[in-house]
């Protein structure tokens, strides 16, 4: 799975790597004022549930440009009744796609999701080690994910990251990872005018030579921590 992850890059660079020429005046919601209301801003390492972070979709087939947008990290399918709390998942599994109806229904409202590295812990339960993986040349990851137009706040669209198997640098860390996608791949998967189906050959691990990881300190463990500190190797002693 992934439930934390960084991206401290610039979003000019972000926009640059999708050929983006649109304005984003969206921009300001990043800024110090309008976030107030929320526990962090970009750049982050420590990035969680709830947060605000930027996605990239394509709104329309007549518009192929790809969109860079803030949205809410945990997908709300469809507005919760009065007084229950929403179900929220930050992950779908992709075998989930064509089996569960809530992910169906959307399916076409595809998603990517940009981050220099992520979070995985290892071990058991009270014995877990933290791991960040990143890529082998630390370029920018695009994962791919599911976006929809509801979110627990007003105006915000919600994401979830998708999930596949391990590859080789994940399989002794986790049972998940995300699904990272290479740029020649992301109009095909961001066209709504392609059924799922059509992109099985996408959802497949990310190549075993792609990734590192290395171990880091437990701090990331507590989301109100943040730096450059966190994806820094933890130091072994023997």
């Amino acid at each position: 799975m992934c439930g934390r992850y960084t991206l401290f890059s610039d979003l000019s660079t972000i926009d640059t790597l999708i050929g983006s020429s649109l304005p984003n005046e969206i921009d300001g919601i990043f800024g110090e004022q309008n976030l107030q209301k929320i526990a962090h801003k970009l750049p982050s390492y420590n990035i969680a549930p709830s947060h605000i972070v930027p996605v990239i979709f394509q709104a329309t087939t007549d518009t192929p440009q790809l969109i860079r947008t803030p949205m809410y990290w945990g997908f709300m399918g469809w507005k919760p009744k009065a007084r229950s709390r929403p179900l929220l998942p930050i992950n779908t599994r992709s075998e989930q796609i064509v089996e569960k109806l809530m992910w169906r229904s959307v399916s076409t409202q595809r998603c990517l999701v940009p981050m220099n590295g992520f979070f995985e812990w290892s071990g058991t339960k009270g014995n877990k080690t933290p791991h960040y993986i990143q890529a082998v040349n630390n370029s920018i990851l695009f994962a791919a994910g599911f976006y929809s137009p509801l979110s627990p706040l007003d105006s915000l669209y919600s994401f979830s990251i998708l999930t596949t198997r391990p590859n080789a640098t994940m399989q002794d860390i986790h049972d998940r990872m995300p699904i990272f996608l290479h740029s020649s791949e992301w109009t095909h998967w961001l066209n709504p005018q392609l059924g799922i189906e059509d992109l099985n050959y996408l959802l497949d691990p990310y190549p075993d030579d792609g990734l590192k990881s290395h171990i880091v300190p437990a701090a990331v463990g507590n989301v109100r921590n943040n730096g450059p500190h966190l994806i820094e190797a933890k130091l072994r002693l023997f």
